[in-house]
Parts: structure tokens; C-alpha cells; sequence
């Protein structure tokens, strides 16, 4: 089993478990005590810098946490949760869409860490909606996107759309 998708695959044991006990239940409830990991597990995260990659700080709480820091944390949580419960939906459900929507995704959160979010919703193999004022999603981490941006002039009625499309490499406007 690959370290990445471990706590993936627990959560995903974790919401059938949930299912399988009370199937009357619903999605909020199997959520709720699959995510609820103290009678369970006991782990210890640790907090990776960039700028010094071999030093590691153990995540308590009262380690200091940057917001972006902090919104990261959440998103990991997020995706590999709906990762999870996506899969364990796959027999019954075989062709619904793994989607996940984000609004104003990664604010606050730094640029270099948007690719890298990025990359971790198509590696668990999500569909995913984000807006934002300001991303475009095209990062190389991404191998392929499609881009809608909505233009409102405030003195004329409706929204204009223009679509562009990413390879991972260029992004290119799709014509009408």
C-alpha cells in the first residue's frame, strides 16, 4: 500500500463500515463517525517548510499555523474525505461524478501551493469545480482543464463567458 493513499483508503474502510452498520443513516451521519478517529487511531502530523525541507514541526495545538497553512491542512482532510467516499460509493454508483466544489478556492493559500493542491485532487481522481477572482488553473501540475471566465460589465445585463481549455503546458482560448 503507497503511504499517499493510506489514510484515503482508511477513511474509505471507515464510511462503508459506517454504511454497513446503519444503512438508514445518511451521508452527514456515515461522514460524521468515519471522521471521528479518536476511538480509532492516534496520529501525529507534522508540518514540512519548503524553505527547510529536512526540519519537520509536530502539528499540536499549539503549533502556530499560518492561515494558508491552516486552509491546507482543511483541504487535505477535505479531499482525501470525499476521495474516500467517492470510492466507497463505486460499486452502487459506478459513473456519478467524484465532484467536489470549491468556492474562492485556495484563498489564501500561496501560489506555489495552488499547483500542488492541484495535482492532489486529479491524483484521488476528483472532479472538481473551483472559483475564484484571481485563479486561472493553469498549473503544470494539472495535466489538462477546462477554464470558463465570467466578464460582468456592471452597465450591461448578463455575464460573458470565455472558455479556454489547459494541457498541462499552454492554455488556449476555445473559439465560438
Amino acid at each position: 500500500m503507497s503511504r499517499p493513499n493510506s489514510f484515503r483508503e482508511v477513511l474509505q474502510r471507515r464510511i462503508e463500515d459506517a454504511r454497513r452498520t446503519d444503512p438508514s443513516a445518511g451521508y452527514a451521519a456515515h461522514l460524521r463517525t468515519a471522521l471521528d478517529y479518536r476511538d480509532w487511531f492516534r496520529f501525529h502530523t507534522f508540518v514540512v517548510e519548503n524553505a527547510a525541507p529536512g526540519r519537520r514541526r509536530k502539528l499540536t495545538g499549539r503549533t502556530g499555523l499560518s492561515q494558508g497553512e491552516q486552509r491546507v491542512l482543511s483541504y487535505l482532510v477535505l479531499f482525501a474525505a470525499a476521495a474516500a467516499h467517492f470510492t466507497s460509493l463505486a460499486e452502487s454508483a459506478r459513473h456519478a461524478p467524484r465532484l467536489i466544489l470549491l468556492d474562492d478556492a485556495f484563498a489564501k493559500v500561496d501560489e506555489p501551493t495552488h499547483g500542488r493542491l492541484g495535482r492532489i485532487l486529479v491524483d484521488l481522481d476528483l472532479d472538481f469545480v473551483l472559483t475564484s477572482e484571481r485563479l486561472m488553473g493553469n498549473w503544470p501540475e494539472v495535466p489538462s482543464l477546462h477554464i470558463y471566465e465570467c466578464l460582468r460589465d456592471p452597465h450591461v445585463r448578463g455575464v460573458a463567458t470565455l472558455h479556454y481549455t489547459w494541457n498541462g503546458r499552454h492554455r488556449r482560448l476555445v473559439s465560438v
